[in-house]
């Protein structure tokens, strides 16, 4: 395990509280139900199975490693458009895309569309304002991430830390369960972003990526089945996650210890035993199931 390894959307929690909204007034949102009788066991049983899924997923960096490495070029069309920001009025559609528009900025990041970037930034803000999330936010925080938008290290350091510090606080606040929809949001834009360039750009180290998400995927479905309140977007998506189960069920998995190199400065994890495997039919079935649902998210 890399001693960072952060899940694509939780860039657009620190990034976003940096740059300028969208403007305009927030229109009327329905809310999302709330479980405020929670006791310390299960605080603390969602806080380990949403590190799970945090570590699980590849990083930002190791990500564009691997795109760049199947020689995938950016592709602006496979994204969110930003212009759909407006029409999220359900704070768990704002949840959901909060994570969807964060995977999407990471994306745009790591192949140094700077623009695009912003627009994902100023959309993202404009989300995370909306569910309060950019009040976990301290001046010093962003005074910090600001001096250090240069040092990639850095930054990931305090990227790392703030998610953290936003889980934390929408869990003080009785919403861990948006924190949730973020989470799974911003999972299934990542998994989409991968199968869509593996459609054009395959190679075998983007298809044991796909593969692992076997993993993170058990981890996901069992944090939002640790929720007791009766919400019906939190439902939604644990039928949608458990639809891609029954695929990724069909997935062999890596077998033996893990494996850590270095590819031009960023650390890749690899399975010291069999890798995982993913067969050209299981991943077509995969892409297009991942493209439903995150297709439901986004319209």
């Amino acid at each position: 395990m890399i001693a960072m390894r952060l899940n694509p959307l939780v860039a657009v929690f620190v990034v976003a509280a940096v740059l300028s909204a969208c403007g305009g007034e927030p229109p009327a949102q329905d809310t999302l139900n709330v479980d405020t009788a929670q006791d310390s066991a299960a605080k603390a049983e969602r806080m380990a199975k949403t590190k799970k899924i945090f570590y699980n997923i590849p990083s930002p960096m190791e990500t564009a490693a691997l795109l760049k490495k199947a020689g995938a070029q950016y592709n602006s069309k496979i994204l969110n458009d930003v212009k759909n920001v407006d029409k999220y009025t359900a704070a768990s559609q704002q949840a959901l895309n909060l994570g969807v528009y964060g995977a999407d900025l990471s994306y745009a990041s790591v192949f140094n569309h700077t623009q695009e970037s912003m627009f994902y930034t100023s959309c993202s803000r404009k989300l995370a304002d909306r569910l309060g999330v950019i009040n976990a936010f301290n001046d010093s925080t962003l005074e910090l991430m600001q001096s250090s938008m240069n040092d990639r290290d850095a930054l990931l350091d305090i990227i790392s830390e703030t998610y953290w510090n936003v889980d934390a606080y929408l869990k003080e606040n009785g919403r861990d369960n948006i924190s949730a929809l973020m989470i799974a949001g911003g999972w299934v834009e990542g998994l989409y972003i991968a199968t869509q360039v593996s459609a054009s750009n395959d190679s075998p180290e983007l298809r044991q990526r796909i593969a692992e998400q076997k993993l993170s995927l058990n981890d996901l479905i069992a944090l939002i089945e640790s929720y007791s309140v009766d919400d019906a977007r939190l439902t939604g998506v644990k039928e949608d996650l458990k639809g891609l189960k029954v695929l990724f069920a069909e997935v062999a998995s890596a077998t033996g210890g893990s494996e850590v190199s270095e590819e031009n400065g960023t650390t890749v994890i690899g399975g010291g035993g069999a890798p995982a495997t993913l067969t050209d039919a299981q991943l077509v079935a995969i892409r297009d199931k991942a493209a439903a649902i995150r297709n439901t998210y986004i319209n």
